[in-house]
């Protein structure tokens, strides 16, 4: 498997970098019976008590956020953001690009080594695109811890340690367990070599495993039922967007083609397509008559053209006859100056709109994924709504040309 093909494996397996709380499809899979079960009712015995407003500072939890160097590459144990006091450090989302970061600054090295660019720059380069990538999946590390450390919030030590032993099993079982398969290989021990030349390691994605879901059951315990669209709803929906299911012309259509290359050759083209119609005036099936005379591409098939809007094809007349003639009429010869043709529309579909009968599922998959979605921003922002989080981002310019990270937050 090549380089890019196991990064990116990794990432979708991961699925980082991307903010995605769709519990209809979560990241990782749904949790485990027992752990969902546990933490549900749990969750739900404490649903009446509301989510104490947390005013611990990062100092108080004594996390002291490394001061920077604009210019200077970001340690791995840095602290990139503090949620409730508890830290996030730039590891937790560079590692993913580790080994990508490291190809860049070798081109960058050569770059240096070549005098094309001075080291301080090649460290400015590094820097920025570890604040580029940290600055663009922050938000999800953060809503992921956000909802992890609430539902850990809401158990007993010892059920938070029951579902941390269940997490822990089905992490090595199931999660593990495809990643050797993809990657096929049969250890454990080759697995992680596998991981650490990319700069990941089992031990970090466990723990994303985790918060990943923690933070899916969270949000399928404050989801609620989803709704079932009434017929008004749909039709409401239907007409709000009823282009999306506009329709053109569309023809089925069968060509008898008979190819010529001069004038000899024209006019026995022309004697052939007597014969033709004289056969098909006797009676004898389109398809038959095809399949004997035509030069056409499709002639082993009795020259059926599937589905055609008739504004691509590029004769005119070939296109015109497609556009007027009626299912079952066979249009008069058409000549080109390479063939002589007949065609035949076997069905039309008239320019219009899907009903509302061929789309009523799309649209109430629609509601509900609409519905979800805004129930999942709803969840995330009342939690950072009682929440305090830092980052080293806090207070940056708007200017993104010259984008700048004060230093201690």
């Amino acid at each position: 498997m090549s380089r890019k093909s196991l990064y990116l494996a990794i990432l979708l397996a991961a699925g980082c970098g991307t903010k995605n709380y769709n519990v209809g499809n979560p990241v990782v899979g749904p949790p485990p019976p027992r752990i969902k079960d546990a933490l549900a009712r749990q969750m739900q015995a404490e649903e009446s008590k509301s989510l104490a407003s947390v005013e611990r500072s990062a100092e108080a939890e004594g996390i002291q956020p490394v001061s920077y160097e604009d210019k200077v590459p970001l340690e791995l144990t840095a602290v990139v953001a503090t949620v409730n006091g508890r830290p996030i450090l730039a590891s937790e989302i560079l590692e993913q690009y580790l080994g990508k970061l490291k190809e860049y600054d070798q081109v960058l090295q050569q770059g240096v080594r070549k005098g094309g660019i001075d080291d301080s720059v090649r460290l400015a380069k590094i820097r920025e695109t570890q604040e580029m990538l940290i600055k663009r999946d922050l938000d999800k590390y953060i809503e992921q811890v956000l909802m992890a450390e609430a539902v850990r919030s809401k158990l007993k030590k010892e059920q938070l340690d029951a579902v941390n032993e269940q997490l822990a099993n089905y992490f090595e079982k199931d999660f593990v367990a495809n990643l050797k398969a993809k990657f096929n290989v049969d250890s454990t021990a080759e697995l992680e070599g596998i991981l650490q030349s990319q700069g990941m390691s089992l031990e970090s994605m466990r723990k994303m495993f985790a918060d990943q879901q923690l933070a899916q059951q969270y949000v399928r315990t404050k989801m609620g039922e989803d709704p079932r669209p009434s017929r008004a709803e749909l039709l409401a929906v239907y007409n709000k967007q009823k282009e999306k299911y506009s329709q053109p012309l569309q023809v089925k259509w069968q060509q008898l083609q008979i190819n010529f290359k001069n004038g000899d050759s024209k006019e026995k083209a022309h004697q052939v397509m007597q014969q033709v119609q004289l056969e098909l005036k006797a009676g004898k099936p389109f398809d038959d008559v095809v399949k004997r005379y035509s030069d056409g591409p499709l002639k082993d098939n009795g020259g059926h053209w599937d589905w055609t809007q008739p504004d691509s094809v590029a004769n005119a007349d070939v296109r015109k006859a497609l556009q007027t003639l009626k299912p079952n009429e066979i249009s008069p010869v058409i000549t080109t100056p390479t063939s002589l043709q007949l065609v035949k529309v076997t069905a039309r579909r008239e320019a219009g709109h899907l009903p509302l009968e061929e789309v009523q599922e799309e649209i109430r998959q629609q509601i509900i994924t609409e519905f979800r979605e805004e129930r999942a921003r709803a969840v995330v922002e009342e939690l950072r709504a009682n929440a305090v989080i830092k980052t080293i981002f806090d207070g940056e310019s708007d200017d993104k040309s010259a984008p700048k990270i004060s230093g201690t937050r």
